[in-house]
């Protein structure tokens, strides 16, 4: 069977053209200056490249600390490194390009059409990837349960089990299979009757409105409580419009395999609240979770995080509760939450401003998920999204961004840190994209540039 729902940032979306103040002051600073005077070459992003320096080993991007940071930037100084990345941002062949940089020291660098609403793409998935540390807490973890209500004897019982979804986005046939020989090791050896499957956890819609009709199963499995493999294991249309019942099924085969014999069929009903839990299979923690999915850009992952979202902070497990928890938990934070019906940033109803990106980042620091969300995010030419950029310039190893990318669109939000020790925190979103390869070049350019900053 061919994979499906490998390709994490599709190519989607197309943007009405907006011509922006900063795509005409790039072309005009670069007149004068050129992305020469930033280090770096003019080209695809593959051939940035930067002025000799002295080589840096490369760290994870740091939170900041209590100690005493550099002096206060002078006026002059922050205009300088204001025309250097309207500089960078040249040539980018985007319509639109929004733009916020915030520089410790510095304050606010540059606001470039930073309050206009546009499509996030995938850094869509920050604002879920946040909201799940600060909601779900550290130590949370999804649970698949089996549970009974009959008493077992002497191996045999008199009753159904019940299968419980509880959301995981990375169980396996594995991990399935080992709950099924958990079953078994706790005595029970002969079930007399049906195995019932709970998915009632989340809603039964498997997409979220505004996406394409191939996005399923091509960007991400159908959304179920229930999700074997990320639901990538069968791709015809039965399994597609409920693949929690074929794992159920599948659940039933291996208690066979492994010696329950089960004399029943497979139905669905929700489990009895006397239902005692026979055995579980957990998901990492939260911030595990959160961390593959945003490092890797998992559509798939981050929609269920999002409906996991919806049922612990609103009881509601639909994208639309996910929405409202989301804008709920960070509305205490400050941090304004654009439009959208989707977490991963498939749909094209998604709109985003730089201005909140910005702000998102420095929640994130100012809470105590700050370390796990820079932890989760890709770092510059060691893995994720951005294992292949910012190789060999003064951003490898010092930036931590979220990538994103539809058709039209590139954008990346995230972290750096000035050679002279300063925090940085970035957003860039470019629609109205001709060349993918030159938005990136851009982007990655003025990335660069504040990485390599000495001021």
């Amino acid at each position: 069977m061919k994979p499906r729902g490998r390709r994490a940032e599709p190519l989607d979306v197309t943007v009405p053209p907006r011509r922006t103040a900063l795509v005409v002051a790039a072309l005009l600073v670069g007149l004068g200056a050129g992305p020469a005077a930033a280090g770096v070459t003019v080209g695809p992003w593959k051939r940035i490249s930067v002025a000799p320096v002295t080589v840096v080993a490369p760290v994870p991007v740091a939170l900041p600390t209590t100690a005493p940071g550099p002096a206060d930037a002078t006026p002059a100084q922050r205009e300088a490194l204001r025309r250097r990345l309207v500089s960078a941002l040249g040539g980018s062949s985007a319509v639109t390009v929004s733009a916020a940089v915030d520089v410790e020291g510095y304050g606010p660098v540059l606001r470039s059409d930073s309050g206009h609403p546009l499509p996030p793409a995938s850094t869509q998935k920050s604002f879920v990837g946040l909201t799940a540390l600060l909601a779900l807490g550290p130590d949370a973890r999804l649970r698949t349960e089996v549970a009974r209500t009959a008493t077992p004897v002497a191996g045999r019982l008199a009753g159904h089990v019940w299968l419980v979804a509880g959301g995981d986005p990375y169980l396996t046939t594995l991990g399935l299979r080992a709950l099924a020989r958990d079953v078994r090791a706790a005595g029970i050896t002969t079930v007399a009757g049906d195995v019932r499957l709970d998915d009632s956890r989340y809603d039964a819609r498997r997409t979220a409105s505004g996406w394409k009709p191939s996005f399923m199963p091509d960007e991400a499995g159908p959304l179920s409580a229930l999700a074997v493999d990320r639901n990538r294991w069968r791709d015809d249309s039965s399994f597609l419009a409920d693949p929690a019942f074929p794992a159920a099924v599948l659940f039933r085969d291996y208690l066979r395999a492994e010696g329950v014999t089960v004399t029943g069929t497979v139905r669905r009903e929700r489990r009895p609240s006397a239902a005692i839990t026979v055995a579980e299979r957990l998901s990492g923690p939260v911030p595990a979770v959160v961390r593959r999915a945003l490092k890797d850009s998992d559509n798939f992952a981050v929609e269920l995080l999002l409906k996991e979202l919806g049922k612990v902070v609103r009881g509601d497990g639909s994208s639309a509760g996910g929405l409202a928890a989301v804008r709920s938990v960070l509305g205490e934070h400050a941090v304004p939450v654009g439009a959208g019906s989707d977490g991963s940033g498939l749909s094209s109803h998604n709109r985003q401003t730089t201005s909140g990106q910005v702000r998102l980042l420095v929640a994130a620091d100012d809470s105590g998920s700050g370390p796990s969300f820079r932890a989760a995010l890709p770092i510059g030419c060691r893995d994720g999204t951005l294992t292949r950029r910012f190789c060999g310039t003064a951003a490898e190893g010092r930036v931590s961004a979220k990538t994103g990318t539809l058709r039209g669109v590139r954008a990346l939000a995230g972290y750096t840190r000035t050679r002279s020790g300063r925090d940085v925190w970035f957003a860039f979103q470019l629609t109205g994209v001709e060349s993918g390869a030159r938005a990136l070049a851009a982007i990655d350019r003025a990335v660069v540039v504040l990485a390599s900053s000495t001021d």
